[in-house]
């Protein structure tokens, strides 16, 4: 178990962080648009939010209230962002593309005084007084610069969402103090400074990119270049004109980066360190295949929404095919079915609680369930390697039960990966009748390759032992991915009982 607290002198506020920035690098770009070229300096993000101040004190807004921000990423979206952590306004956030059919519901259960909307789009009807972002910056304008509070750790910053469909997504209640020592964890991680330029081009209403780019770069003062959405043709563009340092990366991207390089290997990322990868897991194949065409490393980490960064490879210390080392105050462990903690190498659930967690959970009917100061399971199995590097064996739930042997999926999909014409797989635990579930597999094919069924059943049969072997194994051109890019397993078993 590591067991990490942090030091409570070390936090620092928003609004303090923002004025020594614009202090010690007052004409340091500070917010970066890739899509039109705006930006603002630290100084200029400063003075910006000491108008909020005086905006949000004639609303009659202060610490503690909720205004709800509905918009694509955007200058004025991220600089509403800072201006209302700096004020202790709490910046809720709901991502509509994605929780389209809940947001009525959410927008109730958030219960804010303000609505923000980004664009004509966006202004959905909800009950609330709502502005769009054009009209509020118009009218902070016309406010005098107030000096602004330092709101402490216990302050509500972010109200954030999960990316539930079927069922209500979870809100999330990140304070000031948690979303700091998140920070504190991917600053050490990434070896991040004043002079890293990051650039993200996931939404802005989620909680990870607060957590991977937003706060790490208030933190050192760096810059963070944005996008709205990923863009392949403009990816390379993007990094030869703002030479970010390093690059945002998901599977899903690396992916489409490998499968269409549009760039000579070796040239499109120059001068960035590394590029990340987290959301989903990511296969050793791919990993080592992206390494070679494109001579930047990765740095894989494994998140949640309301836990931070679990676990992460460091800069000058990593494992390919391992997430990382624990995080920073996770207080993490690994717990088998009995409650016992396993051995180094032994497969259970991972156990987290610590300074990185949300302080609650926002649920239907406005409850409010605390999460700080408990340990919880994420939900994922994992292993702990001799020298204290996480590795993530799959979703608890996912899990193949064999003769009574579990089997990881995760493991399945690593040995299909490893074949050259494999693109991407997934494994699925179906119904047998003697062993209590059987092991099928599905398969992506790279774009041009002939590929079968038998050639791949002898690939397994290369690597696995006889009880692991999937019975059957489907080629298709690609699989179901789920609302956050993950590829949907629930989809592929409701696939498989529809006959």
């Amino acid at each position: 178990m590591i067991d990490r607290v942090p030091d409570p002198a070390r936090f620092v506020p928003v609004s303090t962080l923002l004025r020594r920035h614009a202090e010690a690098r007052p004409d340091k770009t500070f917010l970066q648009s890739a899509d039109d070229g705006r930006s603002l300096t630290h100084a200029e993000t400063f003075r910006l939010c000491e108008r909020f101040a005086g905006y949000f004190a004639a609303r009659g807004l202060g610490p503690g209230d909720r205004i709800l921000v509905l918009s694509e990423n955007g200058l004025e979206q991220l600089a509403l962002f800072f201006a209302c952590l700096a004020n202790g306004v709490a910046y809720c956030t709901i991502n509509v593309e994605v929780n389209a059919q809940h947001v009525p519901e959410m927008a109730r259960r958030l219960d804010p005084r303000l609505v923000v909307w980004g664009s004509p789009d966006d202004a959905l009807d909800l009950g609330r007084e709502a502005v769009s972002l054009e009209s509020l910056f118009d009218e902070a304008g016309t406010h005098s610069p107030t000096a602004l509070p330092e709101i402490g750790e216990d302050g509500v910053a972010v109200i954030g969402f999960t990316s539930g469909t079927a069922a209500a997504p979870k809100g999330m209640i990140h304070n000031h103090g948690n979303y700091f020592w998140i920070a504190d964890q991917t600053i050490d991680m990434w070896k991040l400074g004043p002079a890293d330029r990051v650039l993200e081009y996931r939404s802005f209403s989620w909680p990870s990119t607060h957590m991977l780019t937003v706060m790490p770069m208030l933190v050192t003062g760096g810059t963070i270049v944005f996008a709205r959405h990923f863009s392949h043709s403009r990816f390379f563009d993007w990094i030869a004109e703002y030479r970010p340092t390093m690059a945002i990366g998901v599977p899903t991207v690396i992916a489409m980066l490998l499968e269409g390089t549009g760039s000579a290997p070796g040239k499109g990322f120059e001068g960035v360190r590394f590029m990340s990868s987290s959301t989903a897991p990511l296969m050793v194949s791919q990993h080592e295949r992206f390494e070679r065409a494109y001579g930047i490393d990765l740095m894989q980490l494994y998140g949640m929404s309301e836990g931070g960064v679990v676990a992460g490879n460091h800069v000058g210390k990593r494992r390919i095919g391992s997430v990382g080392p624990p995080g920073l105050y996770q207080n993490l462990r690994i717990v088998l079915g009995d409650g016992g903690p396993a051995a180094p190498g032994e497969i259970g659930e991972i156990e987290i609680g610590g300074a990185q967690n949300a302080s609650a959970y926002l649920l239907e009917g406005g409850e409010v369930v605390p999460i700080r100061g408990t340990r919880f399971k994420t939900g994922d199995l994992g292993y702990l390697d001799g020298d204290g590097f996480l590795h993530i064996a799959g979703r608890a739930k996912d899990v193949i039960i064999r003769g009574g042997v579990n089997i990881a999926p995760l493991e399945i999909d690593n040995v299909l990966s490893r074949h050259a014409d494999v693109s991407e797989a997934a494994t699925i635990g179906v119904p047998d009748p003697i062993y209590g579930e059987a092991v099928v597999a599905y398969v992506a094919a790279r774009p041009g390759a002939r590929l079968s069924s038998l050639e791949l059943e002898r690939h397994c049969g290369k690597l696995l032992p006889d009880f692991k072997r999937p019975r059957e194994i489907f080629v298709r051109e690609s699989l179901p991915k789920n609302v956050s890019g993950k590829i949907d397993r629930a989809a592929l078993r409701a696939e498989w009982e529809g006959g």
